[in-house]
């Protein structure tokens, strides 16, 4: 498989986290909804690889 470093795995979470954060923050605004969408999505894909990252890390 893959080896990852748990900082690596660290900032993968908190990028995730920071993009949800946003689209939270910026979802009453009417324009751009396609935008906060893939926002969204990336923030969930970072945020589930970063906790997986992490369990792998702990379990090496």
């Amino acid at each position: 498989m893959f080896s990852v470093n748990i900082f690596t795995a660290i900032i993968v979470l908190i990028m995730g986290i920071y993009d949800m954060s946003y689209v939270f923050n910026r979802r009453k605004q009417l324009n751009n909804k396609g935008g906060i969408r893939a926002f969204m999505i990336l923030g969930i894909i970072f945020t589930i690889a970063g906790i997986v990252m992490i369990i792998r890390c702990l379990l090496k």
